[in-house]
């Protein structure tokens, strides 16, 4: 098969999914629905950054984390919604942590810094630029309030996108909160995908896909030098053999390049009670061909559908077979450490692996004298029994359904 079957007489040809893909519609219409079908039926593996918790079961879940420095002055100014004054301390500030090898991992480093940058001001002036006191304390202010709202998502990080294998979801629902801290992650998993590949040109399909939900958080109040980069990376991933799939509520919540680059388009119903729904309702028809009550007049689980630019024709997309919703558990990462023998923050990673550890031999035991009653009563356990007995997880193994990987040429590059 060498397209992305959506509906009945509605299919992606693979090597227009290195074009892109943007999902639009208002909530309760089957937008979820349809992302979910596209990360079902693609033919690679695909990496979702979910803002909400509605796709966490639908494959491997892992906690977000960002390593300051690996991230760069620009995404960690987007994080803590920094001026452009602030922003160029905050650059002067890594510049001497990097060109003095310095590491700089996690929200309570990056104070440190500044602190040390401050003592040193006058002395890193002439080669760097002057920081002023106010700078460095508007930058700590901010640094107090990402801590309070999202300090877990910084830190030691050896999380690489480039390696991913089945589905990977990204569980950001808390993350999406900061709108800033949002923003920074996915700008930061792209530009690591974009720096981190080699090119090769077009492809009969793609080696990785990434689906951004709620999209319109990743550019919303962005200062233009980071809309900028984004503009740049969805232009260029393709030849990486990267696509992209955007998802939110209308094609109007995104800048017009990064629109230009879409070549499948799948718009769900709209609603029209405002000026400016109006505005996404006449942006959203145009965009496709179609008329505004085609768009007011969907019903939840219809799409209008265009792919090359083709005038749009009316689908029911048929849902994928992947676990939607929340996950029981909460999302989980592998503990980091932070230079002295313990994980980042807590208890420490060997004191957490001995209590799980125990946890498991507790129930193994259970398990055994589960097993030797069942076999005096009836002579035999079931074939399946241990299958329906609780295990206690591995620590470094995220607690999330694992489907089946999908190996490819991607695969002889990574691993």
């Amino acid at each position: 098969m060498s397209s992305l079957d959506l509906a009945y007489g509605a299919s992606i040809p693979h090597r227009l999914l290195t074009r892109h893909i943007g999902i639009f519609g208002a909530t309760g219409t089957g937008k979820t629905t349809s992302a979910a079908a596209v990360v079902d039926r693609a033919p690679c593996p695909v990496l979702v950054i979910d803002a909400k918790g509605d796709l966490e079961r639908a494959g491997t879940l892992l906690r977000p984390r960002m390593q300051i420095d690996d991230m760069g002055s620009d995404f960690v100014a987007r994080a803590l919604d920094l001026t452009p004054a602030q922003s160029g301390a905050l650059a002067i500030a890594l510049a001497w942590a990097e060109d003095t090898g310095r590491a700089v991992h996690s929200l309570a480093d990056l104070r440190n810094l500044l602190n040390d940058t401050m003592s040193n001001a006058e002395a890193l002036a002439g080669s760097y630029g002057l920081v002023s006191p106010q700078s460095v304390a508007a930058i700590g202010r901010a640094i107090l309030s990402l801590e309070r709202s999202a300090g877990w998502a910084f830190g030691a990080s050896s999380f690489d996108p480039r390696r991913v294998k089945g589905v990977t979801v990204l569980g950001a629902a808390e993350l999406a909160n900061v709108p800033g801290a949002y923003a920074a992650l996915c700008a930061h998993v792209l530009d690591t995908l974009y720096s981190g590949l080699g090119e090769l040109g077009d492809v009969a399909a793609p080696g990785l896909m990434v689906m951004i939900d709620e999209a319109h958080l990743v550019f919303d109040d962005a200062p233009p030098a980071l809309v900028r980069r984004i503009e740049q990376i969805t232009r260029l991933i393709r030849s990486k053999g990267v696509g992209l799939i955007f998802v939110t509520q209308s094609p109007a919540d995104l800048p017009d390049a990064i629109l230009g680059q879409l070549a499948t388009r799948i718009q769900h119903g709209l609603r029209g009670a405002t000026p400016g729904q109006v505005r996404g309702l006449k942006a959203a028809a145009e965009t496709i061909g179609a008329t505004v009550d085609d768009v007011r007049t969907l019903r939840t689980g219809e799409a209008l559908f265009s792919v090359e630019g083709r005038q749009a024709k009316r689908v029911y997309v048929r849902p994928g077979t992947l676990e939607m919703g929340a996950a029981h558990e909460p999302a989980t990462f592998k503990p980091q450490s932070n230079g002295h023998g313990g994980a980042q923050g807590g208890a420490s990673g060997d004191d957490m692996l001995r209590e799980l550890k125990n946890e498991r031999d507790e129930l193994k035991e259970e398990v055994e004298r589960l097993k030797e009653l069942l076999s005096l009563r009836s002579g035999k356990p079931p074939a399946n029994f241990s299958d329906a007995v609780p295990y206690a997880p591995d620590p470094f193994v995220p607690i999330s359904p694992r489907p089946a990987p999908r190996r490819g040429w991607w695969q002889k590059l990574f691993g």
